[in-house]
């Protein structure tokens, strides 16, 4: 079902949104603004191969379309859109105390609300296709003891998922045509720990390091003992 104003496709169950609007690509030729939105997953994904845990139709689960990015070094302005279109979509509701925990994750009161996925296909080294998935938790409650919380849970009593999910929309699409310094500088007013130590994984080590802010390029400016460092997401955890 296609929600024809915010040119949204609708399915009851996929396997995952971003899975699901990769197929939908390689048969059809979709034009950007465009987005998937499921009731429910049964293979969600997140960021370096974890699973993403979500009740049926409960969250928003989401993939959105963008076409013709450019390069790698313009995909940290997706992924600073993508996180402060959840940020707007909940300060718009009523929530407070929201942070983006770098690299793509967004937190409420110190507890984890959602988490972005991006993903390309390439062309001579030209990104031609970037998937954005934005898993939101709306109306769930119950997380098996995951440090996880949702909108119902701050705000005690449930809200539409299509609501919320056309203010991700609007926000997200709108951002896109903001100047990248723009949108990093938002990035950073909410970051999350911004001045505090944090424990950072990198292979077998790990290191404590304060974060200070989100680069342009994507990584983080962390300090260590005065001597200022970046860390890259591709290669570093965070820890706590």
């Amino acid at each position: 079902m296609i929600l024809q104003q915010y040119n949204i496709h609708f399915v009851h169950e996929v396997d995952s949104t971003n899975s699901y609007l990769k197929e939908l690509l390689r048969t059809q030729n979709l034009v950007s603004p465009f987005a998937v939105f499921a009731g429910k997953q049964t293979a969600g994904r997140g960021q370096r191969e974890n699973t993403w845990q979500s009740e049926p139709f409960a969250n928003m689960l989401s993939s959105f379309l963008v076409k013709n990015v450019g390069t790698v070094s313009d995909l940290s302005k997706l992924n600073n859109a993508a996180v402060l279109a959840v940020v707007q979509a909940l300060q718009g509701i009523g929530l407070t105390h929201i942070q983006v925990k770098w690299p793509n994750d967004v937190y409420v009161n110190d507890l984890k609300i959602a988490g972005i996925l991006i993903e390309n296909t390439f062309s001579n080294g030209v990104i031609i296709n970037t998937i954005v998935g934005i898993g939101l938790n709306v109306n769930q409650l119950n997380f098996n003891g995951i440090e996880a919380t949702s909108i119902r849970r701050e705000l005690h009593n449930k809200t539409e998922v299509t609501d919320v999910m056309h203010s991700v929309y609007d926000a997200f699409y709108h951002f896109l045509i903001q100047s990248s310094s723009i949108l990093l500088m938002g990035v950073n007013e909410v970051l999350y720990k911004k001045n505090e130590n944090v424990t950072f994984a990198s292979k077998d080590r790990s290191e404590v390091y304060m974060v200070h802010a989100i680069m342009a390029n994507g990584n983080l400016k962390v300090s260590q003992n005065g001597n200022l460092l970046e860390l890259e997401h591709h290669i570093t955890k965070w820890i706590k």
